[in-house]
């Protein structure tokens, strides 16, 4: 079959977005994500910034004044400063916006169009700009302007409290560091504008695009939500608990009842398979802990990786935990370009690459993410004609 290599070394084939000029009112998570694979695919996205720049900027891990958790998620675009509290900085972002396909923010609903930035104002000048907002609760209902970051969305949700109820503690639900709502958002917002490109090819229409996080994440519990409905009196499913090993841990998924057997003939246990506590998989649903027990003690005398992988060579899926220092050195991740290097402001750092492939096109890390306002003369130049003494007016007045 066809090879779709990473972008790196195949640098003749198209990128699918050239050409799309795309302006990124976002801060923080979510929206920068999205718009940074936009750039990944060839997209010229243009990072608006406030002259002292978006608060991520400024978040450990930092090197050289810049962010790691930034720079990550603004790969590949042009920086400029705008001072959107000027009169004359809302007229530039007007400027832009007329030439522009694609329109990202997440300020809370209301905000652009009091600043007269919304769709409905930019889009007389553009009648297929395709906007997209992406919120917390959407721009509409209730709760549309309540502030919501990825944790509070979380327990808004449902997400963490259905997660306590497969943790160990029982005080109160453990603590968390994810972001699965703004990578979810970020995602199901880059759907609904590749969605909205497609539909303006077929009718030359634009289009106002709604992102919900809350509602994107209520969509990672499907069993959980229609478990609410239709309880199940004694819930006996899968809890994928980490076992134990004489330097780490590993996990096993005994899914099916081929894998079942694989791991019991990798822990030489071939009784399991008649044991009436595991022989089935309505039976090994109520004694899952129990099975997991039982091969955790056969691992106290192996590495997490030797049990890990004799697991896995006799058919159970199984691997062993990573910390993220040593996933950014997996072999099967450098091989496939899934790590790449980067130089910016920070100096060499390794990023993740574009998680797909195209095989007669190019998506991929390009470039490091920008220096604060390092794109502002060029962009003004190359889009709106700007020449030097009018960009360096702006300066002295404050916009840029």
């Amino acid at each position: 079959m066809p090879d779709p290599r990473p972008a790196s070394s195949t640098p003749s084939r198209p990128r699918p977005m050239a050409g799309l000029n795309v302006l990124d009112f976002t801060a923080f998570v979510a929206g920068p994500y999205a718009s940074r694979l936009m750039a990944d695919m060839g997209a010229n996205v243009i990072k608006v910034e406030p002259p002292e720049g978006e608060t991520l900027r400024g978040t450990p891990p930092v090197s050289n004044g810049m962010s790691g958790f930034f720079a990550a998620l603004n790969l590949g675009k042009r920086s400029i400063t705008l001072n959107l509290k000027t009169e004359r900085g809302i007229a530039l972002a007007r400027e832009l916006a007329a030439k522009c396909d694609v329109i990202f923010e997440n300020f809370r609903p209301g905000v652009m169009k009091r600043l007269g930035l919304d769709y409905e104002t930019l889009s007389k000048d553009r009648p297929g700009l395709i906007y997209c907002s992406i919120s917390g609760y959407g721009q509409t209902g209730p709760d549309a302007g309540r502030p919501a970051f990825a944790p509070i969305i979380n327990a808004a949700s449902g997400y963490t409290l259905a997660e306590f109820r497969y943790q160990r503690a029982t005080d109160k639900p453990e603590r968390s560091r994810t972001i699965a709502a703004d990578v979810l958002g970020a995602n199901h917002a880059l759907i609904a504008i590749m969605t909205a490109l497609y539909r303006r090819e077929r009718t030359g229409e634009g289009d106002y695009i709604d992102v919900e996080l809350l509602a994107g994440l209520m969509n990672m519990i499907p069993f959980e939500i229609q478990e609410a409905q239709f309880p199940v009196e004694k819930l006996n499913i899968p809890i994928f608990d980490p076992i134990r090993a004489t330097d780490g841990y590993f996990v096993v998924a005994p899914v099916t009842q081929k894998n079942f057997h694989a791991l019991a003939e990798a822990c030489g246990k071939p009784e399991w398979m008649e044991d009436p506590r595991f022989a089935t998989g309505p039976a090994r649903m109520a004694h899952w802990g129990e099975l997991f027990g039982a091969v955790e003690e056969w691992a106290q005398d192996k590495t997490a990786q030797d049990a890990a992988r004799a697991c896995e060579a006799a058919g159970c899926p199984a691997r062993r935990y990573l910390t993220p220092a040593q996933a950014l050195q997996n072999p099967h991740m450098l091989e496939r370009g899934s790590i790449v290097e980067v130089t910016d402001q920070m100096g060499p750092h390794k990023v993740v690459n574009t998680p797909f492939r195209f095989t007669n096109a190019e998506a991929g890390v390009t470039t490091g993410a920008p220096t604060l306002g390092a794109g502002t003369h060029e962009v003004l130049a190359d889009l709106l004609g700007y020449d030097p003494g009018q960009i360096a007016a702006l300066k002295e007045d404050g916009v840029i």
